[in-house]
């Protein structure tokens, strides 16, 4: 009877040690599944847009950019574009522009970034035109740069904050002096519970270094510069979602302002269109951009960009 007592007792004990292996490497298990849950950047951010405009999740990756910047509604096929929001530093042409950049993800919510911009003028037209006699050259590989994105959610807001410096390689800059920039941005997004409905603000700050000081140089040049991008988008279904995001407040410091801080205020312009996720890498946005105060189909350009991510 001891022995059998025995028996029973050391039975009864690898029976408890192996269900308590079993329970500790189920724990292990539900450890592993949640840090790859943890992490999956996507967790942070669920918006399409954003997440193929911050790259993929890869380590390292290719990440590219395309924008045609097209004629008014009136004139499509135009080969100027109206100049809308009265910006400084920019070529009243139609262009097919965009970047190529090579992204090393540091973390889950970190990556740095390095790229040029990619740009032709006219695509469609044969000459420049008096753009020529000014300078600007039709096909560029332009303006090098280095940015280092975060990534994040706070208190249910979807986070993307983005510093970085390009230098200007352009005639068309150079020619007003500009030497570099230094730029930080923050893009904020809600989602209002489960109505499909998206409310965010983009803000951005930057500033520029010029070698150039004469008067010609500095009346068309800004310093620095600021705005706040309020946006709202509706998700229609998996794949496609609409947008508007609004220029309210952006201001210009001129350089040929004498107050320090008297700022030039862009005119209020309003962008709409639909957003079309191809893949969580791939994302297109063809859109109108208009003037909300004075809305005529010769001041209304279109346009659409695009994100893709390669690897």
């Amino acid at each position: 009877m001891g022995a059998a007592l025995i028996t029973g007792l050391t039975f009864t004990a690898k029976a408890e040690e192996q269900s308590g292996s079993a329970e500790i490497k189920a724990k292990g298990k539900d450890i592993k599944e949640e840090v790859a849950a943890d992490d999956d950047v996507d967790e942070l951010i669920t918006n399409r847009k954003l997440r193929a405009e911050t790259g993929s999740k890869s380590q390292w990756s290719v990440s590219t950019s395309l924008n045609y910047s097209g004629g008014s509604i009136k004139r499509p096929g135009a080969r100027n574009r109206p100049n809308i929001r009265a910006a400084v530093n920019t070529v009243t042409l139609v262009s097919l522009s965009g970047s190529v950049a090579v992204k090393r993800r540091l973390a889950k919510k970190d990556s740095v970034s390095a790229g040029v911009g990619l740009r032709m003028l006219t695509p469609f037209h044969d000459k420049l035109g008096q753009a020529k006699a000014d300078g600007v050259q039709r096909a560029d590989v332009y303006n090098p740069y280095i940015s280092y994105t975060h990534l994040d959610k706070i208190g249910g807001l979807q986070s993307v904050t983005n510093v970085g410096v390009t230098g200007f390689t352009t005639s068309y800059s150079r020619r007003h002096g500009y030497v570099a920039n230094f730029a930080a941005s923050q893009t904020l997004l809600k989602d209002i519970g489960t109505t499909g409905l998206s409310i965010g603000l983009y803000s951005g700050i930057d500033g520029s270094l010029f070698d150039k000081f004469d008067q010609a140089s500095k009346a068309g040049s800004a310093d620095y510069s600021i705005g706040f991008y309020p946006f709202v988008e509706y998700s229609i279904n998996d794949t496609m979602n609409l947008r508007t995001i609004s220029g309210v407040w952006v201001y210009d410091h001129l350089r040929s302002e004498p107050g320090r801080f008297t700022l030039s205020r862009h005119k209020i312009y309003q962008s709409v269109g639909l957003g079309i996720s191809v893949t969580r890498d791939i994302y297109l946005y063809p859109n109108i951009q208009f003037l909300p105060e004075n809305i005529q189909v010769d001041l209304t350009n279109v346009a659409l960009s695009a994100s893709i991510n390669v690897f």
